[in-house]
């Protein structure tokens, strides 16, 4: 494959469509601000004025978008990619969405002669710039094996986990590790200020052992500098896991850990933090505990 359409040039879908871009491959944009369009045109990529319009120059469409609503739009709505991709196209979705609405969108694709492929994303907005994002892909195994090298451009890790939806279960379980770690990594910091230590020094020093994590080691330095640019926005994770928990509800899982941090982080988006990164859930921690970190 060498035309690729990439939908949803956002936080992470720029700079992934960017490494896309920079491997030579023919590369087709639209997104609804025109801003990122304008910056990608400008490096040799061709603007589309619709989803149709992208799908119709492309072998295989990325969308990679905020919600699920706008992933239904984007791919069966009116001018959507289903309009425009030739039969035997496929579609990549590198949102988060439920596995159950990526089995529901691939059965009405199939009725249309294309495949489509659930391939979320592990990674910040840096690992999305050096091309070394988590991959975890779902749907045929042909269909995987074609667009792997466009995948190749955009992650280090890429593992095949199964049939449609096996992706965005795989997803799934990494949100809810991100979830849980993200309070342990508060939590701990919040007990080391409170005690006097140096937290530098303690995510140093436990990072190094049996209690690291991607988190503490990440954004515990964010937390301690009051750094809440966002790799990852306060109002995705809650988005996230308002998903997470639809669908454990559905499979009669009980997510106790994850269900805590999900109203946390509901509560922190309503007091103003949607457009931070999720270290600002340190903010919330210090309101209960009237201390602040640091």
């Amino acid at each position: 494959m060498t035309a690729v359409g990439f939908i949803g040039l956002g936080l992470m879908g720029k700079p992934m469509a960017k490494r896309i871009l920079s491997h030579g491959f023919q590369l087709n944009v639209y997104n609804r601000s025109r801003g990122p369009v304008d910056e990608l045109t400008g490096l040799g990529a061709w603007p589309g004025s619709s989803p149709r319009d992208v799908a119709e120059r492309s072998e295989v469409v990325i969308t990679m978008l905020p919600d699920e609503p706008e992933v239904r739009q984007v791919i069966l709505g009116p001018k959507g990619v289903v309009e425009g991709l030739a039969r035997g196209g496929v579609v990549v979705d590198m949102s988060t969405i439920s596995p159950f609405t990526v089995r529901e969108l691939a059965a009405k694709l199939i009725e249309n002669g294309v495949e489509m492929l659930d391939a979320p994303v592990s990674g910040s907005t840096m690992a999305a710039e050096a091309g070394s994002l988590t991959i975890m892909v779902g749907g045929s195994k042909d269909a995987y094996e074609r667009v792997l090298p466009v995948l190749r451009t955009m992650g280090k890790t890429i593992v095949y986990m199964g049939g449609s939806g096996m992706g965005a279960f795989t997803k799934l379980c990494n949100q809810i590790l991100v979830a849980v770690n993200l309070l342990a990594t508060c939590e701990a910091l919040m007990m080391a200020s409170k005690a006097g230590l140096d937290p530098i020094k303690v995510i140093e020093v436990v990072g190094s052992g049996a209690a690291g994590s991607w988190q503490l080691s990440n954004l515990g330095p964010k937390m301690v500098a009051r750094d809440f640019r966002p790799g990852f926005k306060v109002q995705h994770l809650r988005k996230d896991l308002r998903i997470l928990r639809d669908v454990a509800e559905k499979m009669g899982l009980p997510l106790l850990g994850a269900s805590l941090v999900a109203e946390l982080v509901k509560t922190l988006d309503e007091m103003g933090h949607g457009l931070d990164g999720t270290q600002a859930l340190i903010t919330l921690l210090e309101q209960l505990a009237r201390h602040r970190v640091g």
